[in-house]
């Protein structure tokens, strides 16, 4: 909590590049917390690239020189306070070009990846296996595109992505809605029928703007943080995504 809510105030502009944060004693009253608590929060910040922190000096937003964690489009799109609604925009364009390739292109190999990822996806227990099986079944559907360009594109919003499967994961209603059409579109994709597919997706990704309420334009940090108490998760966001996610440099 007390991670996510000092990322807002980075993402949001609140607090920008090279501003110092509030001291550890500071931070500890402010939330409730121990010292140890806030330490921790705050090297969560660190790995992801948000913030900087100096012995004897204090923590810092992180300036415009010195490597990043993060990806470099990635931290742009949540430095610019990117939404549910607009990674939903992104992602229907991208997706359902995606998913019109796909139909056209996918190979045996990739009928059977997106095969098994969508059995997993069927099998999922709880919230980290359906959100893991999620985002194996849509890199599999982009890899089957046979577009790199693509593929590199959906990479670059791959953390982001996770935060809205999280958002989804703890609705019951989303993933009552949703969960149907991924093997609609597998069967569109394995019967070479482009247009079914494009509707599938369509349809798929269109149904957060009917189910998020609010959520739909808060920041996804603020999102996924919130998705993950309803959930019931003990974990952090940036613990939750970092199972996902291991070798993801923001994670």
């Amino acid at each position: 909590m007390i991670a996510s809510a000092l990322a807002e105030r980075v993402l949001s502009g609140e607090l920008r590049a090279d501003d110092r944060l509030p001291s550890e004693r500071h931070l500890a009253v402010e939330f409730g917390a121990s010292r140890q608590v806030v330490r921790e929060a705050l090297r969560s910040l660190v790995e992801r690239g948000l913030i900087d922190v100096e012995p004897g000096r204090g923590a810092y937003v992180h300036g415009d020189n010195g490597p990043r964690r993060f990806p470099p489009l990635d931290l742009e799109y949540r430095r610019r306070g990117s939404t549910a609604r607009h990674l939903s925009e992104a992602r229907l364009m991208l997706e359902t070009e995606a998913a019109v390739l796909a139909a056209q292109h996918a190979e045996a190999h990739d009928l059977a990846v997106l095969e098994r990822t969508l059995d997993r996806l069927d099998a999922s227990v709880t919230p980290l296996d359906r959100v893991r099986g999620d985002l194996a079944f849509h890199s599999a559907l982009v890899a089957a595109s046979h577009n790199p360009v693509i593929e590199t594109m959906f990479g670059s919003i791959q953390g982001l992505t996770v935060e809205l499967m999280v958002r989804s994961a703890g609705d019951p209603e989303t993933v009552r809605r949703s969960g149907p059409h991924h093997r609609l579109l597998f069967e569109a994709i394995r019967d070479r029928d482009p247009e079914a597919a494009r509707r599938t997706i369509r349809a798929h990704l269109g149904i957060a703007a009917s189910t998020y309420g609010d959520d739909y334009d808060q920041s996804l940090d603020t999102t996924a943080a919130h998705a993950l108490r309803l959930i019931g998760s003990g974990a952090g966001l940036e613990t939750f995504l970092r199972a996902i996610l291991p070798d993801h440099p923001g994670a």
